[in-house]
């Protein structure tokens, strides 16, 4: 059984002894929110057959994680839904989470800690993403009967707009191809390479993952670092650094673009 279930009880004994001078450090005040009881507490709540034993696992120390944990992820990224109030928000994550639990497989060698933190990063991602995609429905259904005498010249600069991106994109598509070829000349550390991989998925598949976007330039910032470091395994730094070859790249064959 866990540290925290299985005895509660003080130890008097312990008690009686004289105490050190200095600062006693604290075991209870942690930073983090899932360390090596916690992981033990979460196997054991899914193989346990015992439903009160469960509860008490789940209260004791699961509840208090998964708080911790959801509350910083909705913070570090931002993906508060903007209809709902934070609690309402924090609820459905938490429910959400609950559900996905028992899918946890022990025998692929993950972490409890990195399975539960990707499920509520996703529920969050697609909540925010749904949300805003209903406000923007809305407000351009609206916009249909303002009676603007623009409208025409809008509809053009739009059309104007798609395909300049379209192209842009086809373009960036080639030249990454082309980067990663075996026959390429250009040098790319493995790190590049893993960024770049990524940067095709998401550019060869752009309709399917914009449309879940909002226009919220910040948040799909946060939703494009996530997603690629997700693909890659690499932390925020390290995409970020890789990612300056490419910046490069996208600049280059915008202007060229422009100038044509």
């Amino acid at each position: 059984m866990c540290d925290v279930v299985k005895n509660e009880t003080n130890n008097v004994e312990e008690e009686k002894k004289p105490k050190k001078r200095g600062r006693k450090p604290n075991p209870e005040k942690r930073t983090g929110y899932f360390y090596e009881n916690e992981e033990k507490a979460f196997r054991e709540y899914i193989e346990s057959n015992d439903q009160l034993y469960k509860d008490r696992i789940f209260s004791k120390i699961l509840y208090p994680a998964f708080t911790k944990m959801i509350e910083s992820i909705m913070r570090r990224y931002g993906l508060f839904t903007p209809s709902e109030d934070f609690s309402d928000t924090f609820n459905d994550t938490m429910s959400y989470l609950i559900t996905k639990v028992d899918k946890f497989d022990f025998s692929k060698g993950y972490k409890a800690y990195s399975y539960c933190g990707t499920v509520c990063k996703r529920y969050l991602l697609l909540k925010r993403s749904t949300d805003m995609k209903k406000r923007d429905t809305v407000l351009s259904y609206e916009t249909m009967f303002d009676g603007n005498k623009n409208d025409r010249s809008d509809y053009d600069n739009e059309k104007a707009t798609i395909s300049f991106n379209n192209e842009l994109i086809n373009r960036n598509i080639e030249k990454i191809q082309n980067m990663l070829s075996p026959e390429s000349n250009e040098k790319l550390t493995e790190k590049e390479k893993k960024v770049g991989y990524a940067l095709l998925e998401i550019l060869m598949n752009w309709e399917l993952i914009f449309s879940n976007l909002s226009n919220d330039r910040k948040f799909n910032k946060t939703a494009f670092i996530y997603f690629v470091k997700e693909y890659t395994n690499l932390s925020t730094k390290e995409v970020r650094e890789a990612m300056k070859k490419y910046k490069g790249m996208y600049f280059e064959e915008k202007q060229n673009l422009i100038d044509e």
